[in-house]
């Protein structure tokens, strides 16, 4: 089969080489997938820069590419819930990704059938950005009736945050490029802030919880206008000592990541909230609940360009330019 390899990290960026190898085995938890489609990511583009070795050190040849949509041609034995045939999507697991490539290998409870309704390209989107929002609102542990922040909600977190935080009975607050105003609002967002007209931080204080998708440059801002005692996780800021004991890290990885984000802790001790960083990991049933949330609205998926498995170093180089309308897609069969 053809796959995109990665022969190393490289902090500048490097191309990936297409190679003919083996089609993978599977265990007797696994299902055997024949990739139709795969979405292309920052986290790509990370992993080949070595930014995130320390989270999930990987083994060379790597296989590259973390979310897929594909057809179930074997099943392992000890695997109930899904038939051959099947059209499946998901996150690949953390520690054994390999999505860009004409099989992959994947645990049964890292895949969830596919909404009829949407097309290969437009499921490609939905994995990663819809268990990323999942899971940072089962950090926060919200309640109906409070109030979250979403940094940059016209992208595609936003996509899937807003409705989620919509099903959980949140308000949900966001702000971005006012020429998505109209989008997200119909995505359920209950007031946007134009970044361009105001700045979030003289107009916004006490806020339950703020989702952060930028990083750095914003999160002294947004702990500002979160209540004393509310969660803030971040997608962008810096890993820290709780994220590692949650993710079952080392004693000396825990210390390192302690460190590392321990300017975050202290903005959030100081009125008594919570900082949390996320790493998104695989969820089948994650997904199962993504589509329940959806059933009848149904997950806005929004896609910019599809490009060939040959052609994916012009897909990462894309990805990396910034600017994109929505996901870009590898199609592989």
């Amino acid at each position: 089969m053809k796959a995109a390899i990665l022969k190393g990290y490289d902090k500048n960026g490097c191309d990936l080489e297409i190679r003919d190898i083996p089609v993978p085995e599977i265990s007797d938890k696994e299902v055997l997938v024949k990739i139709r489609t795969a979405g292309v990511n920052p986290l790509d583009n990370m992993i080949i820069h070595g930014e995130v070795k320390l989270i999930v050190p990987y083994a060379f040849p790597l296989v590259m590419g973390n979310e897929f949509v594909g057809v179930i041609e074997k099943t392992g034995s000890d695997v109930k819930e899904f038939s051959v045939g099947d059209r499946v999507y998901g996150r690949m697991p953390l520690k054994k990704i390999g999505a860009f490539a004409e099989y992959a290998a994947v645990d049964a409870d890292a895949i969830a059938k596919v909404p009829e309704y949407l097309s290969d390209e437009e499921a490609a989107c939905v994995p990663l950005t819809a268990l990323t929002a999942l899971q940072a609102f089962e950090l926060m542990h919200p309640k109906a009736g409070e109030t979250v922040f979403i940094s940059g909600g016209t992208g595609s977190l936003g996509a899937m945050a807003i409705p989620v935080a919509k099903s959980l009975g949140l308000t949900v607050i966001t702000n971005g490029n006012g020429s998505s105003e109209e989008r997200v609002r119909k995505l359920g967002a209950d007031r946007f802030i134009d970044y361009k007209k105001e700045d979030y931080a003289k107009v916004l204080s006490d806020v339950d919880y703020v989702l952060d998708t930028l990083g750095d440059r914003e999160l002294a801002k947004e702990f500002r206008i979160l209540k004393k005692g509310g969660s803030l996780v971040s997608l962008r800021g810096l890993p820290n000592g709780e994220f590692a004991a949650r993710s079952g890290m080392s004693f000396i990885k825990r210390m390192m990541f302690k460190m590392a984000g321990g300017k975050y802790d202290k903005m959030a001790a100081d009125r008594n909230q919570k900082y949390f960083f996320i790493f998104v990991h695989e969820d089948g049933a994650g997904l199962d609940k993504i589509s329940e949330i959806f059933k009848d609205t149904h997950i806005e998926a929004s896609v910019d360009e599809v490009f060939d498995l040959d052609d994916v170093n012009k897909a990462l180089k894309k990805v990396a330019s910034g600017g994109s309308k929505g996901k870009t897609i590898l199609k592989i069969s």
